[in-house]
């Protein structure tokens, strides 16, 4: 199975296990604390397990919607780093730096989290823009442009 596919699997089963795309009601289900410090400088996100629990501390500063997909984001490192966070502290700087390949997974999991593949759909077969269709379903382009390379990699992209 592509590495692609697995990843974006893992997020589909948590979306139908919970019911929701939305990354606060997910993290709240999956009993992960989630903490907003207002101190955060230019850090977005941290994900850490100390004792066996879970947490993701927000910055402060960001707002709903950046708060939402770095959320997202932290969740696929809960999905799929866990044993990194347990050794060291998964900080996220520079969300969009693709470069590492834990970043990397992280917004490929956050993207197939965040939007569903109808919605998209819909969208691109009404001729919308991607630029359009991310600020219609509350999203980052770029994170929009990773989840149409997901449904292409399933075959599900309009033609």
């Amino acid at each position: 199975m592509k590495e692609i596919e697995r990843i974006a699997r893992l997020s589909d089963e948590l979306v139908e296990r919970y019911g929701t795309r939305n990354p606060f009601r997910l993290a709240d289900a999956m009993d992960i604390r989630v903490t907003v410090c207002p101190d955060f400088q230019k850090l977005r996100g941290m994900y850490k397990v100390i004792l066996g629990k879970r947490f993701i501390f927000l910055n402060g500063n960001l707002k709903r919607r950046e708060a939402a997909w770095t959320l997202a984001h932290e969740l696929g490192h809960d999905a799929l780093h866990r044993e990194m966070a347990e050794n060291s502290i998964v900080q996220d700087n520079f969300i969009m730096d693709m470069t590492l390949k834990p970043e990397y997974e992280a917004n490929l999991f956050a993207a197939n989290l965040l939007f569903d593949d109808g919605e998209v759909a819909h969208l691109l077969r009404a001729g919308e823009s991607v630029d359009n269709a991310a600020r219609l379903l509350g999203g980052e382009k770029f994170l929009l442009q990773m989840k149409i390379r997901i449904m292409e990699s399933r075959g599900r992209l309009p033609s």
